[in-house]
């Protein structure tokens, strides 16, 4: 199944070398969870801010054909 996985701010670095764009199409197991393509990701995933749809996504949510997995880095502040 295809999903579109999209790569915002400095995380863009982590993009295939081919990729001319902020995103990328993305083939995963019809059972893949967002837990599953995120181990695939060369992006430190436990400073990012993950969404899918444009949603928070819940704990062992399955993903769906079409899907936007979409990464970007938290911003501190205080």
């Amino acid at each position: 199944m295809k999903i579109c996985i999209k790569l915002l701010a400095h995380y863009q670095q982590y993009l295939p070398p081919d990729c001319s764009s902020s995103s990328y199409e993305a083939d995963v197991p019809p059972d893949a969870r967002v837990e599953d393509v995120l181990a695939g990701l060369p992006v430190p995933v436990e400073e990012s801010v993950v969404l899918v749809n444009g949603r928070t996504p819940q704990p062992g949510q399955a993903l769906q054909e079409g899907d936007v997995l979409c990464l970007f880095p938290a911003i501190g502040g205080g």
